[in-house]
Parts: C-alpha cells; structure tokens; sequence
C-alpha cells in the first residue's frame, strides 16, 4: 500500500476578492488575502490586483492578462516574508486554435520565495510538479501554450522554461501534453504527459496519467 500522509493547518483567513465587467476592455479584479496559521509564523498578506481581457480583430481573438501582487509579513511571520509576483500573457485564438506566451514571476531574494498556499502549482507551474513550493531564489516561469480539438479530441500542449528570480540559475524545462475527449453525454477518457528537463533544480523526471471519467 503507498504511503499517504494527510496534513492539517489550523489557519485564520480574511479574503479578499472584487472584480468590475465594466469595462470594454475586459475585467479587473482586486483581492487580499490574509493568512494566520495558528502553529506557524508562514502567515502572509498578499494584496493584488488583475486585468484580463479578449478583443476581436476579424476572426482572429486577441487574449491578453497582466497582474501584479505583493507579499509581505502577517501576524507571526517574520520581517523576511517580502516578495512580488508578476503575471504577463498574451495570446491569440483563431481557427479554434488558441496559443499563448506568457511570463510569471514569483519573487524570490535568495531568503523567502513568494508563496502561493490556496494555489495548485501543478495546474500552472509544470506538471512534473518540480515547483509546488517556491524556491527561496524565486521562480521565472516562461512558457508558451497551444490548444485546440482534432475529431472532438481536446488537445493541448505547453512548453515552460524556468530560472531563478534572484541571480541567474537555469532551472530547467518542461514539455506538458494532454488528449482528452467526451465519448457521452456521461464519460470522458484522457491521457496525460509531463517531461521535466533538469538543470540545477531536482532530477529528469518523466509522469503519465490515464484517466476516464464518469458524470451524473
């Protein structure tokens, strides 16, 4: 039998989270999120702020997001909890095809790295799961993304290249590949595949997932 462990942290939150449609441009969200764990000096107060949004330009859709955070100490935690994030994509949908370049920045200075604790890194930082924690030197992640369907199968594609925030480390890279399809109303099967490239971060590491899915 594999070996599970279950965690549990006790954590005071106030957050934060308002966004506004009213603009032509797209949609802008503000948010804060307070953390204070009661056994531990990780608390932290992010204050952010999003803007993202899509335009037409004949049949081409034109995708683009810039948001910007800052993290620093909260309740416990100590005078080194201090670090920025910076998110900038853009991207293009035509053909039902869509494909997107983005850059992300979770600040490091070599003591702290911004920390993400309500977030799944696995969702936007590689597959191979190399960067569910932050690195202390921080974490550039630069990839680019492409997605679309082939005979009703979802297909999708990204490829992230990653370095450190503080000094000049190559982490490494990482190619992510997914095919997923709804073969009923009820059911969907997809395969799933993560090949990290390492550098200075971690080992090789290949992953694959087969799944299916049944809904009611």
């Amino acid at each position: 039998m594999p070996n599970i462990k279950a965690l549990n942290a006790d954590i005071k939150g106030h957050l934060l989270n308002v966004s506004y449609n009213g603009l032509s441009a797209g949609k802008l969200t503000g948010y804060s999120y307070m953390l204070d764990y009661e056994n531990s000096t990780k608390d932290t107060q992010t204050l952010g702020i999003r803007f993202s949004g899509k335009q037409k330009a004949g049949d081409v859709g034109l995708l683009y997001t810039a948001e910007f955070a800052t993290q620093s100490d909260y309740a416990d935690a100590p005078s080194t909890v201090d670090a920025d994030y910076t998110l900038l994509e853009g991207g293009v949908a035509v053909a039902g095809v869509t494909a997107k370049l983005g850059y992300e920045v979770l600040g490091g200075d070599g003591v702290y790295g911004f920390a993400t604790p309500l977030a799944t890194g696995h969702a936007f930082n590689g597959w191979a799961d190399k960067f569910l924690g932050t690195p202390s030197t921080g974490l550039q992640d630069t990839y680019l993304s492409v997605m679309g369907k082939v005979a009703g199968v979802k297909l999708l594609g990204v490829y992230h290249d990653y370095s450190a925030d503080e000094g000049s480390a190559d982490y490494g890279s990482e190619i992510n590949l997914l095919a997923a399809k709804k073969i009923s109303k009820h059911y969907a099967v997809g395969v799933k595949y993560a090949s990290y490239d390492a550098d200075t971060v971690s080992v090789d590491t290949d992953k694959l997932w087969l799944w299916g899915q049944a809904s009611f």
